[in-house]
C-alpha cells in the first residue's frame, strides 16, 4: 500500500508515517515526488510504500466508501432501481426500470477502474452496456539478503526478507444499488528460499571469510531473519603480566597513606614490616601468559598485547627456588625497585642515651624508647623510633618513622642521596646561569655594545660583577658540593675550571668565551653521573617537629599536630595528614607539592612554603604573612584565606586561587 505525505523535510514525512501506522522505518520504502524551496521554508512531497499487512486508512475517498458500505447494510432496494453485484470477482449490472435510479460503484484508491476507457475515482454510475475494466496493484515476488558487520568487524549478521506476489480479485457482493469495490487476495506466490550456498556466496561478496557458523546458516535460510549472527571472529586474548605476591605483612599506617583523601602518596618501597625467620617464604612470582592474536570475520589478524615479563632481583639476605623467594637470614624483609632484601634488625629496647652510646648499624634499627640530647643514630636501611627525638642527630639510608615528637633535632633520610640532590640542584642552577652568561656575552659581541677593544674575559668579568651578582656565590656552592663528594668522584677538572676561569679576577685571563661551553659540558657530565647514582627516594614520617631541620630524598609526612619554626626539605612532597594540623613559622621546601591544613597564625607569623615551577601548594586555611613561592615567583598573603591553591600558569605567572576566611 502507498500513501503520499507532504512536510517540511523527508525525516518528518517518514516520522509521521511511522507514528500513524505504528511501523518501523526499516519497514517502509519511500520515493521523493517533489521538493520545493521557498524563501523561508521548504516543502517535500513523499510517496511512502507500506508492507502488505498494513492498511492505509484516512483518505477522503476511503472514508466515503466505508460510509457507503455501512449504508448498504440497511439499504432497501427499490424494484425500479438498477442493481449491481459481484459474483466470482466479476461485476454484474442490471439497468434500472422507468423512473428508477441507475446502479453505481465506489472505487477505492487501491484499485484502478476504467469505465468505457476512462479512469474512475470515487462513485460512478454503471449500466449493463458499460465496459468495466479492473486493474489490481502488481506486486512481484521478491527476496532480499543483506549482510552487515559490527563496527569492529568481529561479527557478521544476515537479514533475509521474503515478499510474496499477491493475486487479487474483487470481493463478492450481493445485489445492491451501490457496490464498494474491494480487493481480496486469492493466492500468494512466495519467492524461492535462499539456500546455504547462496548465503555463503553473499558472505564472500562482503569479504566475510573467517568464523562462519554453519548451524546458524541453516537456521537463517529456513525462516526470515533480521541481524542474525552468521559469522564470529576470534577475539584477541591479551597477555597477562607477571606479578609478585608479597608474603609478608606491611605496616598498616603506610598502607593507609596511599589511600588518604589528601592525595596519593607513593613511598616507592614497602615500609616497616614484621620480622621474618630464616627459611620463611617472603614472595612468590606468578607467571603471566603470552596472549593470542585474534582475527575478524574479514580474515584480518588483530595483534595481541603481550604480557610484561617481570624481572625480580634477589638481594642480600634472600634465596630463591624456581618462582619462590625465601629469607636466608632472620631479619626484616622489604622490596625495593623489584628487588627483595632481608636486612638484619638491631633492636634498642631503651632510650638512646649515654648508657647505650651512639647507634650505628648497616641494617634496620628499631628504637623502642627516645633518642636523647646529643646522641647520634646512623642507620643503613629503615629506622623506626617509637618515642621522641630531643636535640639529636638522626641519619638513615632508608625510611624514617618517628612516632613521637622531634624537638631541636636534625633528621636526614636518604643517606648520601640528600647531599647528592643538593649538589644536583646547585649544578642545575649553575648550568642555567652559565648559559645565560654565554648568551649575554654573545649579544654584547654581536652588537659591539662595550666597544671593539674589550676582550672576552673583560666582558665576562663585567657581566659577573653587574648583571650576574649571585654567580660567584653559586660557584663557591658548587665547589663545596663537589669537594664533599670527593671520595666517589674525581672533581679536580671541574673545580679547577671554576677556580681558574670564573672566581675573582680569573675571568680576565679568558681569551675566548668558548671556554664557557667547555665548563657547561663538564657540568652536564657531572649531572649525569650524580643522577645515575641516586637510589630510590625514601621518606620521613613524624608526628610533630619544632626548631628542627628535616630533609628527605622522598616525601615528608607530618601525621600529628604539625611543625613549628622548622626547616623541612623534601625532594618529593610534604603532607600534613591530621585535621587542623598546623605549620607555623619556618620554611617548607618541596619539589612536587605541599599540602597543609593550617598555615601561620592570627598574629601573622611568617611561614614560607616553596615548590619548584611545576609544583603546587594546597592549604585549607592560611593567615596573613604566609609566603608562597612557586619556581622563582613569590606571593605574600595579606589576609586570612581558605581553600588556597598556588601554581604557575602557562605564561609563568603565579596564580593563587583562594576564598576569604
Amino acid at each position: 500500500m502507498k500513501k503520499v505525505y507532504e512536510e517540511s523535510s523527508l525525516e518528518k514525512c517518514i516520522k509521521k508515517a511511522c507514528e500513524e501506522f505504528s511501523v518501523n522505518t526499516e519497514q517502509l520504502k519511500f520515493k521523493v515526488l517533489d521538493e520545493k524551496k521557498y524563501l523561508f521554508r521548504k516543502r517535500v512531497t513523499v510517496e511512502i510504500e507500506f508492507p502488505d499487512d498494513i492498511k492505509v486508512e484516512g483518505s477522503k475517498q476511503d472514508e466515503e466508501n466505508e460510509e457507503a458500505e455501512n449504508n448498504n447494510e440497511n439499504l432497501i432496494i427499490d424494484e425500479n432501481d438498477g442493481i449491481v453485484k459481484i459474483v466470482d470477482g466479476k461485476i454484474v449490472v442490471k439497468n434500472p426500470k422507468e423512473n428508477g435510479s441507475p446502479a453505481s460503484i465506489a472505487v477505492s484508491d487501491s484499485i484502478k477502474v476504467l469505465i468505457d476507457g476512462e479512469q474512475v475515482r470515487g462513485k460512478k454510475e454503471v449500466f449493463e452496456e458499460s465496459k468495466i475494466e479492473i486493474f489490481f496493484e502488481e506486486t512481484k515476488a521478491q527476496r532480499q539478503l543483506k549482510i552487515s558487520l559490527s563496527d569492529d568487524a568481529m561479527e557478521a549478521y544476515a537479514t533475509i526478507i521474503y515478499k510474496p506476489e499477491n493475486i487479487y480479485k474483487l470481493k463478492d457482493i450481493s445485489e445492491t444499488t451501490m457496490a464498494v469495490l474491494k480487493a481480496e487476495v486469492i493466492k500468494r506466490n512466495s519467492p524461492p528460499r535462499y539456500n546455504i550456498e547462496e548465503l555463503k556466496q553473499e558472505l564472500s561478496n562482503n569479504n566475510v571469510v573467517y568464523g562462519i557458523i554453519e548451524e546458524n546458516l541453516k537456521s537463517c535460510v529456513e525462516n526470515p531473519c533480521k541481524n542474525f549472527v552468521v559469522a564470529r571472529g576470534q577475539q584477541v586474548e591479551n597477555g597477562k603480566n607477571d606479578f609478585v605476591e608479597i608474603k609478608f605483612n606491611t605496616d598498616e599506617d603506610l598502607k593507609k597513606l596511599k589511600e588518604d583523601k589528601v592525595g596519593n602518596i607513593d613511598f616507592k618501597s614497602i615500609g616497616s614490616v614484621a620480622a621474618v625467620e630464616k627459611g620463611d617464604l617472603i614472595g612468590e612470582i606468578h607467571s603471566g601468559d603470552e596472549g593470542k592474536d585474534g582475527c575478524d570475520v574479514n580474515g584480518r589478524i588483530k595483534k595481541h598485547k603481550p604480557g610484561k615479563k617481570l624481572k625480580i632481583k634477589i638481594g642480600e639476605g634472600c634465596t630463591s627456588s624456581e618462582n619462590l623467594i625465601f629469607a636466608a637470614i632472620a631479619g626484616k624483609p622489604c622490596i625495593k625497585n623489584n628487588a627483595f632484601y632481608v636486612y638484619p634488625i638491631h633492636e634498642v629496647r631503651s632510650d638512646v642515651d649515654l648508657k647505650t652510646g651512639n647507634i650505628k648499624f648497616m641494617g634496620d634499627i628499631i628504637i623502642y624508647g627516645s633518642v636523647k640530647e646529643g646522641m647520634k643514630v646512623e642507620c643503613g636501611n629503615s629506622l623506626a623510633i617509637e618515642k621522641d627525638v630531643e636535640r639529636a642527630n638522626i641519619r638513615s639510608n632508608g625510611d624514617i618513622n618517628v612516632k613521637g615528637n622531634v624537638i631541636a633535632a636534625e633528621i636526614f633520610a636518604g643517606g648520601e642521596d640528600v647531599s647528592k640532590l643538593k649538589t644536583i640542584k646547585d649544578l642545575e642552577s649553575f648550568k642555567e646561569t652559565l648559559n645565560n652568561l654565554i648568551s649575554a656575552v654573545e649579544e654584547i659581541k654581536k652588537f659591539n655594545l662595550l666597544g671593539p677593544d674589550k676582550k672576552d674575559g673583560e666582558i665576562i668579568k663585567i657581566l659577573i660583577e653587574n648583571k650576574f651578582k649571585t654567580f660567584s656565590r653559586l660557584c663557591i656552592n658548587v665547589i663545596a658540593d663537589l669537594n664533599s663528594q670527593l671520595n666517589n668522584y674525581e672533581e679536580e677538572n671541574l673545580v679547577k675550571l671554576i677556580k681558574t676561569k670564573l672566581i675573582g679576577i680569573a675571568p680576565i685571563s679568558i681569551e675566548h668565551h668558548s671556554i664557557l661551553y667547555k665548563i657547561v659540558e663538564a657540568v652536564e657530565e657531572k649531572l649525569i653521573g650524580f643522577q645515575n647514582d641516586l637510589s630510590i627516594p625514601v621518606n620521613i614520617k613524624l608526628s610533630y617537629c619544632q626548631d628542627s631541620n628535616v630533609q628527605s630524598s622522598g616525601d615528608v609526612v607530618i601525621s600529628g599536630k604539625g611543625e613549628y619554626i622548622s626547616n623541612i626539605i623534601a625532594n618529593g612532597s610534604i603532607y600534613f595528614m591530621q585535621e587542623r594540623s598546623v605549620a607555623r613559622g619556618g620554611k617548607l621546601n618541596a619539589k612536587n607539592e605541599i599540602k597543609c591544613r593550617i598555615v601561620g597564625s592570627t598574629a601573622g607569623v611568617s611561614t614560607k612554603l616553596k615548590v619548584e615551577k611545576d609544583g603546587h601548594i594546597w592549604i585549607d586555611e592560611a593567615y596573613q604573612n604566609t609566603v608562597l613561592l612557586v619556581g622563582n615567583r613569590e606571593y605574600v598573603l595579606d589576609m586570612p584565606s581558605r581553600g588556597l591553591h598556588a601554581y604557575l600558569d602557562s605564561s609563568g605567572d603565579i596564580i593563587v586561587d583562594k576564598l576569604k576566611l
